[in-house]
């Protein structure tokens, strides 16, 4: 009788001791509920909008389509619904906190909150077609008003995404602004974000990370269209300052830059 009683013991022992696994989420950037409530509403936000580009960035890349499928079906795993899931990816749980209003963290939040207006069936049809590998119809208007729904305020940002939108018809130059300025988002903001490691790959594999552009996520930098002082930096890549000066002014065109003419002589570019 007296084991038994202290077997019990050992058992609520080890079960107080072990409790918080039970908490913890699948998703390696939101360990548990609470890092989720802790989150505030911009960040969350933010994470959104680039883990959206970011899929749709790898669905139009050869090796990275079959990964960004499966990351939309896992997102869509619960019937499409954005609701919090221990097993929901980090994409889900941002979704799900903007929509629920998860996030406790600041009083600006409930501010903030006021200003989403959160384009549930364009994303959910957006996902469903990542996950088919079909085709985005008019990504531009999607991504426009993903933008304006999540209220993005970072003027970088919204530069990143007028030219990711255009994914298909960028040039290399184009592509390495934008892969360079995202991978800068997830290092300093989402490190541990699981889409972070396919943009990081592409730019290792592919050549699209430009070195030693300043981190346009200090404290100095930040909230500043800052792809077009990266451009600035790196002008003696295929022409990025005349590409920085176009971004700085609003007026990027989708159309490939004539690297022959910047160099004066010809340029055999990666297809």
């Amino acid at each position: 009788m007296m084991y038994k009683e202290q077997g019990n013991d050992m058992t609520e022992e080890k079960q107080s001791q072990y409790s918080f696994i039970g908490s913890l989420n699948e998703s390696r950037l939101f360990r548990t509920r609470k890092t989720v409530e802790g989150t505030s509403a911009r960040d969350m936000a933010d994470l959104a909008f680039m883990n959206l580009l970011s899929l749709y960035i790898m669905s139009n890349t050869y090796d990275m389509a079959p990964s960004a499928a499966a990351y939309a079906k896992r997102t869509m795993a619960y019937g499409g619904q954005f609701r919090y899931m221990q097993a929901g990816t980090d994409l889900l749980i941002a979704l799900s906190s903007l929509k629920n209003g998860i996030s406790n963290a600041g009083a600006k939040n409930q501010m903030q909150n006021t200003r989403f207006n959160l384009p549930e069936l364009q994303i959910k049809q957006f996902l469903r077609n990542i996950e088919s590998g079909r085709r985005i119809p008019s990504a531009e208007a999607f991504f426009l008003k993903l933008e304006r729904g999540l209220d993005i305020q970072n003027s970088s940002y919204r530069s990143v995404r007028r030219l990711a939108q255009n994914w298909p018809r960028l040039n290399n130059m184009q592509k390495s602004l934008v892969i360079t300025r995202m991978n800068q988002f997830y290092r300093t903001n989402a490190l541990r974000s699981e889409l972070y490691s396919y943009i990081r790959d592409i730019g290792r594999t592919q050549g699209f990370a430009i070195r030693n552009a300043g981190n346009a996520e200090s404290p100095r930098m930040r909230g500043k269209d800052t792809l077009a002082k990266i451009a600035g930096a790196t002008a003696a890549l295929a022409g990025g300052y005349y590409l920085g000066k176009s971004i700085g002014q609003g007026t990027v065109s989708s159309q490939p830059i004539d690297h022959s003419k910047i160099y004066g002589r010809n340029v055999e570019l990666k297809k």
